[in-house]
């Protein structure tokens, strides 16, 4: 279906004449007509034409043309006035670096004079504000995307796009790995010394730091590659409802499987990903054991493709109307539930890009539950759109943070363990496939091997 395919347009008579062709080219080209019954008016950005037609028609700014084209996808029209109050009207911004105070400050002025505001990098978002050029976090910038230096603001008119290319070194990798607060490097031998279980969590004991004088996550972190085998870090984790082993959808769990990466530039990850293995199997062995129960380990042995690691993520959480109330702790499967208003509509569990035999089930958990797409961004680290996750994903060489978690299940006496993702950064994108002469031949070319170099 082409993008504008339910639009009929009438552009404002106050759009001069190069314009106006440029924009009915471009709305003809992507399916809308000028026929009525008309829509949508749209009219240049700070034109005063709002309230002729309000509650009768789509008003919108010709960036709201724009943007829907730029990004496959038609936008929503609240966020396109072109009523010259709404001075961020087509903006979507986000910060890095910021102080909480400070992004309450930006967001709520943005998001009140007609701007979106997003809690990530996404791939809609225009413009990015930081303290400075060189923050500790840094992006690599988009084409369409400007930089807002917060500390010394650029002069009105001068604002032009950037790029912020964050130092991918493996020793720099490495070192953050070891030394930045927040977790452990996976490869430090004897991890289990400094980790205990905090029990009775809400889903399962927890793997916390010990010796604090407050209970913290204990995450696990370092560079593995995503194996090309059991990769199930798609939309609906091919999910089929006709399997009865498969469960309710509403507690899919996505995985795929981590082994010892094998870029020479990050060889630190092959080195060390024996330890890695100890260590995670140390974890659980501070569990005490129960006499014919099974242990469901984290560890899995291919025979022909050595150790990985099973890797999970929950899709789903319950919202507070399913819980009866609010809740400050997410449980397992996501740090923290980002509504999917501040990411964007291909994030939204309405539109989540599920198989056609998963549709049903989404429409029945998406009224009690909340989306948990992946945390996992890109070598720009913006985060991944669902429709990318294979590709950007499967068979690359990524940073991973994850938690440790453990469920014993009197009923079918089996103790399992979890590595549950936390965050995700890819540092090398997937190899591409071996290639070969004997694909993409035609057959009665005669045979391949017998043709002569001309």
């Amino acid at each position: 279906m082409a993008l504008f395919n339910d639009v009929h347009y009438v552009l404002a008579s106050s759009t001069q004449a190069g314009r106006h062709k440029k924009l009915s080219a471009l709305l003809d080209l992507h399916g809308a007509t000028s026929a009525p019954p008309h829509t949508h008016i749209i009219a240049l950005a700070g034109s005063h034409i709002q309230r002729e037609y309000e509650g009768s028609l789509h008003v919108v700014s010709d960036m709201w043309v724009q943007r829907s084209v730029v990004l496959g996808k038609l936008q929503p029209e609240r966020y396109y006035s072109p009523d010259p109050i709404m001075i961020f009207s087509g903006v979507v911004a986000c910060a890095t670096d910021l102080s909480q105070w400070d992004l309450e400050v930006l967001s709520a002025g943005i998001t009140s004079l007609g701007g979106q505001w997003r809690t990530a990098l996404t791939r809609d978002v225009t413009h990015l504000f930081a303290l400075h050029k060189q923050s500790d976090k840094q992006f690599r910038i988009t084409q369409n995307m400007n930089v807002l230096d917060t500390a010394t603001p650029p002069a009105p008119g001068k604002l032009s796009p950037s790029a912020l290319i964050p130092p991918k070194n493996p020793a720099s990798v490495l070192n953050k790995l070891k030394t930045s607060p927040g977790g452990f490097y996976a490869g430090t031998p004897r991890l289990a010394y400094r980790a205990e279980y905090f029990t009775g969590g809400r889903d399962g004991n927890i793997l916390i730091t010990k010796g604090l004088d407050h209970d913290e996550e204990f995450i696990i972190r370092g560079v593995f590659e995503i194996s090309r085998k059991n990769f199930f870090f798609t939309p609906d984790g091919d999910f089929n409802p006709a399997n009865v082993f498969h469960g309710r959808l509403a507690d899919l769990k996505l995985s795929c499987r981590l082994t010892a990466g094998r870029s020479k530039a990050f060889k630190f990850s092959s080195r060390d990903f024996p330890t890695v293995v100890n260590n995670l199997s140390a974890f659980e062995n501070l569990v005490p054991k129960e006499r014919y129960y099974e242990t469901v380990s984290v560890i899995q042995d291919a025979i022909g493709h050595g150790r990985s690691i099973k890797l999970t993520h929950n899709l789903f959480e319950a919202n507070d109307e399913a819980q009866g109330g609010t809740s400050d702790e997410d449980g397992n499967g996501s740090t923290a539930i980002t509504h999917p208003d501040s990411l964007g509509s291909e994030f939204d569990i309405v539109t989540w890009p599920v198989a056609d035999r998963c549709k049903g089930h989404l429409q029945d958990v998406a009224s009690k539950h909340n989306i948990c797409p992946l945390p996992a961004y890109d070598q720009n680290h913006v985060l991944i759109p669902p429709l990318q996750y294979e590709a950007k994903l499967k068979g690359a060489l990524v940073e991973v943070h994850m938690a440790f978690y453990h469920h014993r299940v009197k009923k079918s006496r089996r103790d399992i363990f979890e590595a549950v993702l936390r965050e995700l950064i890819v540092l090398s994108p997937p190899a591409p496939m071996p290639s070969s002469r004997f694909k993409r031949r035609r057959l009665d070319d005669g045979p391949c091997t017998e043709r002569r170099n001309k």
